[in-house]
C-alpha cells in the first residue's frame, strides 16, 4: 500500500515536472515571438496644421523613444493647415533617421496633410481615403480661384514644390506626380510600352510618344493621371496602382500585426490640446469678441466696479493666447492690438472729443485682431499680398468673424441701454428713484434741495461712477461733502463739477 502510495506521488510529480517543463518552453517562445517584434507607438495627428501640432508632434517623438520604439505609425486624418507648420513638420520627420515612419491616413490628407504624409518613410491609406490637394493658390474676394502672376506663383511654390520633390526623391515616389498636387498646369500620363516598361510622362512628352504608336496608356487607369487644369488628388486604389501607398489597411492596428510591431501605446492629442482647438475655432472666437466688445465698453464708460474690466482681461487673453500658442499670432500683431486698446482709451479718459487717437486705435486693434486669424507665410512672403490661398481664406474668416462680433455688440449695446435698469447685478450701475428724500429736478418736496441744479464743485474722489464731492452751503459759507455719480463715467480726482441733477441721496454730476 504505501509503495503504490510512494508510486502515485511519484508519478504525479513527474506530470508536474512535464506540465512546467511546456509552460516555461511556452513562456520562452513567447518571449523570444515578443522579441523578434519591433517596438512601435501610433501618433494620432489631426485637425488643422499649426505651430502647436509641430510642438506636440516633437513632444510625442521624444516619449516615442523614451517607451523604446523603433517604429512610429503616425495617423494623419486634416484638410491642412498653416503653411509654414506644415513645412517644419516635413523637416522633423525626414531627420528621424533613428526611427521608421509610417503615414497612415484613414480618410484624408490633404495640402498640409499630404506634405506630411510624403515626408515619411512609407505611406499607408485606408480603404476610402483621399490623398493630395497642395497647391498654394490665391481666392478672390468672392471665393473663387484668382490667377497669380507667374512671378507671383513661383515664390508661392517655390518652398513647396522644393519639399515634395524633396520626399519623392527620398522615399521612392514619382517626382512627377508630387509637382502635380503642387502645381497647376503639370499634367501626367501613365504609359507603358510593348514590353510591359511602364512611366510617367508630362503632356508633351505623352503626345510624342504615342504618335509613334510604341507606347500607349496604361489600361483600367485615368488619362492623363493629372489634366493640366487640376491638382492631383488620388484615392487609395489608385494612390496604390501609382506607387505612393505601400498597402491598404482598414486601421493602424491591421497594420502593426501585418508588420509585426509591438504596438507599445498610442499617443493621441490631450484634453488641453483638443481645448485648443475648440477655443480656437471661428463660432468661440466669434462670442469671445462680442464679450470683449461688451466688456471693452462698459469699463470704458463705467469704470471701477471690476467686473467688466476682469471680463475684457481674460477674453482679451483666450482671444490673444490661442493664436499665439498655434503660430497664427505674431508679436507684431499682439503690439498693434495693445497700442489700439491703450489710444482707446487715452482718447476716452485724457484727450476726450479731439477722435484722432480713438480712430487710430480703432484701426491698430481691429487689424491686429484680424491678422490673428491668418498663417504666417514662408520666410520671404507674402510681400505687397498674401500669396496662399489659405492666408486669403482666414483673413476673409476673420473680417466675418470681426463684422459679426461688431454688429452683435452693436445691437446689444443698444438692447442693454434700454433694458439695463431691469437686469440684475446691472441695475446697480443705475442710481434708481426713490420714493422720497431729495427734491428731483423738475419736482417738488416739502424739503429744499442741495445743492441747487447748476451749483458748481469739486471731486474729492475719482468717480468710478460714483464717488463723492464737495459744494459750498450758500446759506452757512461751510463746504459740505456729498455723494455723487457722474454722468459720463470715469471722472478723476480734482476735477471741477456742476449739478446736473438730484436723484434721491446723490447729485448727478458732470465735469466742466
Amino acid at each position: 500500500m504505501n509503495q503504490k502510495t510512494a508510486g502515485l506521488w511519484c508519478g504525479f510529480c513527474a506530470a508536474l515536472l512535464l506540465l512546467g517543463s511546456l509552460c516555461a518552453g511556452s513562456a520562452v517562445t513567447t518571449s523570444q515571438t515578443t522579441a523578434a517584434s519591433t517596438p512601435a507607438v501610433q501618433i494620432i495627428l489631426s485637425g488643422p496644421i499649426n505651430d502647436m501640432q509641430l510642438d506636440a508632434l516633437v513632444r510625442r517623438f521624444d516619449a516615442a523613444r523614451k517607451l523604446g520604439a523603433k517604429a512610429i505609425i503616425l495617423q494623419i486624418d486634416t484638410y491642412g493647415g498653416a503653411v509654414t507648420s506644415g513645412l517644419e513638420i516635413s523637416h522633423f520627420l525626414k531627420s528621424q533617421t533613428d526611427l521608421h515612419t509610417i503615414a497612415y491616413v484613414p480618410q484624408k490628407a490633404i495640402s498640409a496633410g499630404a506634405m506630411i504624409a510624403l515626408a515619411c518613410n512609407e505611406l499607408v491609406m485606408g480603404p476610402s481615403a483621399t490623398l493630395g490637394d497642395a497647391a498654394p493658390i490665391a481666392l478672390s474676394p468672392g471665393g473663387g480661384m484668382q490667377t497669380l502672376g507667374a512671378a507671383e506663383r513661383a515664390k508661392a511654390e517655390s518652398p513647396v514644390l522644393e519639399d515634395f520633390r524633396d520626399s519623392a526623391l527620398r522615399n521612392g515616389y514619382e517626382p512627377l506626380l508630387a509637382e502635380a498636387m503642387v502645381s497647376v498646369g503639370v499634367e501626367v500620363h501613365w504609359i507603358e510600352n510593348k514590353q510591359g516598361l511602364k512611366r510617367f510622362v508630362d503632356g508633351t512628352t505623352y503626345q510624342q510618344l504615342t504618335a509613334q504608336g510604341d507606347w500607349q496608356p496604361v489600361p483600367n487607369v485615368r488619362n492623363p493621371i493629372d489634366g493640366p487644369e487640376s491638382l492631383l488628388t488620388v484615392h487609395s486604389n489608385l494612390a496604390l496602382q501609382l506607387g505612393l501607398a505601400k498597402q491598404i489597411v482598414n486601421s493602424a492596428d491591421q497594420l502593426a500585426q501585418q508588420r509585426n510591431y509591438n504596438l507599445l501605446r498610442t499617443l493621441e492629442p490631450s484634453l488641453g490640446d483638443r481645448a485648443i482647438d475648440w477655443l480656437g475655432g471661428d463660432v468661440v472666437r466669434l462670442v469671445l469678441t462680442i464679450i470683449f466688445f461688451m466688456s471693452l465698453y462698459t469699463a470704458l464708460h463705467v469704470p471701477g466696479h471690476g467686473a467688466p474690466e476682469a471680463f475684457a482681461a481674460a477674453s482679451l487673453m483666450i482671444l490673444l493666447g490661442v493664436p499665439l500658442l498655434t503660430g497664427y499670432a505674431q508679436w507684431w500683431e499682439i503690439l498693434a492690438i495693445l497700442i489700439g486698446l491703450a489710444l482707446l482709451a487715452f482718447e476716452v479718459f485724457v484727450f476726450p472729443g479731439h477722435f484722432v487717437p480713438g480712430i487710430v486705435g480703432l484701426l491698430l486693434a481691429l487689424g491686429g485682431f484680424l491678422m490673428t486669424f491668418v498663417p504666417k507665410e514662408p520666410d520671404g512672403m507674402p510681400g505687397i499680398f498674401p500669396a496662399f490661398g489659405s492666408t486669403w481664406s482666414a483673413m476673409q474668416r476673420g473680417l466675418l468673424v470681426i463684422a459679426g462680433a461688431m454688429a452683435a455688440s452693436l445691437f446689444l449695446w443698444f438692447w442693454l441701454n434700454r433694458y439695463l435698469p431691469k437686469l440684475p447685478y446691472f441695475n446697480r450701475l443705475i442710481i434708481q428713484e426713490p420714493a422720497g428724500g431729495l427734491a428731483q429736478s423738475g419736482g417738488s418736496s416739502t424739503v429744499e434741495s442741495w445743492p441747487k441744479i447748476g451749483a458748481s464743485g469739486e471731486a474729492l474722489t475719482d468717480l468710478r461712477p460714483g464717488g463723492t464731492a464737495a459744494f459750498i452751503d450758500p446759506a452757512t459759507g461751510d463746504r459740505r461733502t456729498i455723494d455723487v455719480v457722474s454722468d459720463s463715467g470715469f471722472v478723476p480726482a480734482n476735477s471741477r463739477l456742476v449739478v446736473m441733477e438730484l436723484r434721491g441721496g446723490y447729485a448727478v454730476v458732470r465735469t466742466v
